[in-house]
């Protein structure tokens, strides 16, 4: 049995014990537990207490305990990922964070260490006004510290050097630079974070939008320069990046993407289209690593309501740098799912059918009638649910622009369904009366199949013509 101590419970007896215990008893734990790890007073397991409550905090989300380092953080919180440390892009890897801060600790002034003290001394006395203002004489020092440090190292290889080296590694650089803009607008960033407390935002009110315009403006006139910084954290915010776009419309009266690409809102509508590749280089991915349709669907879905409402809030030109932009992202995505949804995927529903044999008739002149051949659940199961993929991606393939890709393949897919049905109808009169059943399941899963992909038309058809066939059958059988 694994224990927590040497003569302490069990982690199995502190996970009921957790378990057992009201969320406010959580909370008042948890805190009990950071604030003792930061000034320890008791031979405790800090950390792998915090690691057995980690499942029930995350879904509580609690007041967490302050300390210096999580309030160095928390500007900058909605940018964070667990994806390894990257060149480019908004986010800030977790694995940046230990190096940074010990940079920060190694090399901040003799202020940022007093702001960390006192913003302790505040969390100890669970001092609300103290631990404001510390924290932010601490964002203040830290941004100075980092901005410094990044400073010394742009003036030379050895100095870049340098700097990684004490990272760790010169991938923590970039997100080195990012937290060092973000900690600039750290007290805006806060005000929209108290403004919007449950992330994420599924949409903004007219009255949300006049407020964002109003701080926009006032990190305009105090922070010149970091206006993306602030947009930034707004729209690592939102569920659907695209209701930036709203933000960007109430901010300007220009209403093009040629006449915004001039002012300080152009690298807002830019974040917007990033994350709008990062969707489409998930579908390519999804293609490669040969995920199953409907993670691939459910991607290119979430795609084509952005990209129509990104279109929708602003006039976006072709030949403007938004709009140059978008349409490479839809033509990315246009031939990931031709290759895949459009491609390869029309296999997987028609090799469900029951497939006529190859090469030379045997002797005698006839096969084995087609609806005698096993019936695979299966098989008809994995067919229904690719269909139904390709069925609703053609229906969004206009925005997608795979009209003629997802045209092709439901074409293909009702031509094999309609052949292998007729096949299987008109081979019915030399079936054997066990075969009767298997017959009939034949039938049903290719009018199902038939219906997902084309509709009810032609389905109900080779339904009506199957199952009167089916009768003569039964009632021959019966005389």
């Amino acid at each position: 049995m694994t224990v927590a101590s040497k003569n302490g419970p069990s982690i199995s007896q502190l996970e009921q014990l957790f378990d057992s215990l009201s969320t406010a008893e959580i909370t008042k734990f948890t805190r009990a537990i950071e604030s003792d790890r930061n000034a320890p007073r008791l031979p405790l397991p800090h950390d792998q207490i915090l690691k057995i409550l980690r499942p029930r905090l995350a879904s509580l989300k609690p007041e967490r305990y302050p300390t210096p380092m999580r309030q160095f953080c928390t500007p900058f919180e909605d940018l964070l990922t667990s994806e390894p440390p990257s060149e480019r892009g908004l986010r800030i890897s977790r694995q940046s964070l230990v190096p940074i801060w010990n940079v920060v600790c190694e090399s901040a002034s003799a202020e940022f260490h007093k702001a960390c003290k006192d913003l302790e001394a505040g969390a100890e006395a669970n001092d609300k006004s103290r631990i404001f203002s510390s924290e932010r004489r601490l964002w203040g020092e830290a941004s100075r510290c980092i901005e410094e440090q990044i400073r010394i190292s742009e003036q030379g290889v050895k100095q870049e050097r340098a700097l990684a080296t004490r990272l760790g590694s010169r991938v923590h650089l970039p997100s080195m630079a990012i937290i060092a803009r973000m900690l600039r607008v750290a007290e805006p960033v806060i005000d929209m974070r108290l403004r919007f407390p449950s992330a994420p935002i599924r949409s903004l009110s007219n009255s949300d939008l006049v407020w964002l315009r109003e701080k926009f403006i006032e990190v305009s006139a105090e922070k010149p320069g970091y206006e993306s910084q602030f947009m930034t954290a707004i729209l690592m915010r939102l569920l659907r990046p695209s209701e930036l776009f709203k933000v960007i419309r109430v901010l300007s009266s220009k209403s093009d993407d040629r006449s915004l690409g001039s002012t300080n809102l152009a690298s807002a509508g830019d974040m917007v289209i990033d994350m709008l590749s990062e969707i489409v280089t998930e579908v390519e991915r999804g293609v490669g690593s040969g995920k199953d349709e409907h993670q691939i669907l459910q991607l290119a879905r979430w795609y084509a309501s952005e990209f129509v409402r990104i279109t929708r809030e602003l006039s976006i030109r072709k030949d403007g740098p938004w709009g140059e932009r978008l349409l490479g992202t839809r033509r990315r995505v246009s031939q990931a799912i031709a290759n895949t949804m459009f491609g390869a995927s029309p296999e997987r529903v028609t090799e469900a059918l029951p497939q006529p044999p190859r090469g030379p008739a045997p002797r005698g002149g006839l096969a084995p009638p087609l609806f005698s051949q096993p019936f695979d659940a299966e098989k008809v199961l994995a067919a229904e649910h690719s269909a139904e993929a390709i069925a609703e991606t053609a229906s969004i393939s206009h925005i997608l622009a795979a009209q003629s890709s997802a045209t092709k393949a439901v074409v293909e897919i009702k031509k094999k369904l309609n052949q292998v049905g007729r096949a299987g109808i008109d081979g019915m009169a030399r079936l054997e009366p066990p075969d009767y059943a298997n017959a009939q399941r034949h039938l049903m899963a290719i009018v199902r199949l038939l219906e997902i992909i084309d509709g009810p038309e032609d389905a109900d058809l080779l339904r009506r013509r199957g199952m009167s066939a089916l009768r003569g059958l039964t009632e021959r059988a019966g005389r």
